[in-house]
């Protein structure tokens, strides 16, 4: 994709980083992820793909159009200031792409202070911005870590599988369903689960372990998190479904997905490309049909993949984010902002 830049009409250059040390990120593999994006797009030598601490140097060296920074903005350490004068000192443009919203709401004030343009991984977080210039983009998968063929589901290890932090309305949930998931191989993993529920075992996995976990279940649950870090402000609930909702899709596994909101229709076609549940006895029919009719649960993961495929890769998020930076639109309402230095916390 070639659009006009500050620089004349050429390829954009792009330098994706974190918004805060790899040390304290425990997703630190979305930055590579979201630079396997843009490279899909415009191609290796124009992408390039660092830690937060190397970023300033890097962007006077590789002198990008765009910086991109994702991830949490809540941690102290986080040098937003430094990436500013960098990015101001070669004129590039500074998109920071937030990931835990609405759960850390409350710090959102350091991106409104710092960006350009704003993205948030939730969309009714976005409409609680002041900033003239916020969109939504949902988090994603990766072709290279998350796809895997698809196995015939027959042939599939487990039943069911989920792997999570412990986290309280989780914990509730697989504890009502213990006595029926204990009946079946299944793989309930992660951390922090109590020692009273039987079918759950505290073991992390990587990127590349979940996705062959998820493409070897013939369901795997998805139970999204309830646990807020700074939301107090306005108590956002939720709305777009977390990262692991497109990367077991692209792993090829049917997905038994817990509505809390209706945007995941928006993303996957209920009943033909996600199945939506609400308890045990969901689970129960699931896990039913999963063992009587596998072709039916074969057809749901096979359709969710391409659904996948097309729509919610890194890819598709990347070619969002050119789309909307450097627009004609965007720069003047940019242009009219004045710049604000981050507040030193």
């Amino acid at each position: 994709m070639n659009f006009h830049s500050g620089r004349g009409v050429g390829r954009q250059k792009v330098l994706v980083t974190s918004t805060f040390q790899d040390g304290l990120n425990t997703n630190a593999v979305i930055r590579p992820n979201l630079a396997e994006g843009f490279t899909e797009i415009l191609g290796a030598d124009t992408v390039k793909a660092v830690p937060l601490d190397l970023a300033p140097g890097a962007i006077r060296q590789f002198r990008p159009d765009l910086v991109v920074a994702v991830g949490s903005i809540v941690p102290d350490a986080s040098d937003l200031r430094g990436l500013r004068r960098a990015a101001d000192g070669v004129g590039a443009e500074l998109a920071l792409w937030l990931t835990d919203d609405p759960y850390e709401f409350d710090y959102a004030f350091k991106a409104e202070l710092t960006a350009d343009i704003i993205f948030s991984n939730d969309s009714w977080a976005v409409h609680h911005y002041r900033h003239g210039n916020v969109h939504h983009l949902p988090l994603a998968a990766s072709r290279t870590r998350h796809f895997r063929a698809l196995v015939p589901v027959a042939e599939r290890e487990h039943v069911v599988f989920f792997c999570g932090v412990a986290y309280p309305n989780r914990v509730a949930l697989i504890r009502r369903a213990d006595a029926l998931l204990s009946r079946h191989p299944v793989a309930i993993l992660g951390a922090d689960w109590p020692s009273d529920i039987r079918c759950a075992a505290n073991r992390r996995l990587s990127p590349a372990e979940m996705a062959d976990h998820a493409a070897g279940a013939r369901l795997t649950l998805n139970i999204g998190r309830d646990l807020d870090i700074a939301n107090r402000r306005f108590a956002l609930p939720p709305a777009t479904p977390g990262p692991r909702t497109f990367e077991v899709a692209l792993a090829g596994s049917a997905q038994l997905y817990f509505a809390t909101g209706l945007e995941i229709c928006d993303l996957f076609e209920p009943g033909r490309e996600i199945l939506l549940v609400d308890g045990v006895a969901d689970i129960a029919r699931a896990i039913e049909q999963a063992l009587d009719d596998p072709a039916a649960i074969q057809a749901v993961a096979a359709r969710a993949q391409a659904r996948a495929l097309r729509e919610h890769t890194y890819a598709q998020r990347a070619a969002r984010i050119l789309a909307l930076c450097r627009s004609t639109a965007a720069m003047e309402r940019v242009s009219e902002r004045p710049r604000l230095a981050v507040a030193g916390r």
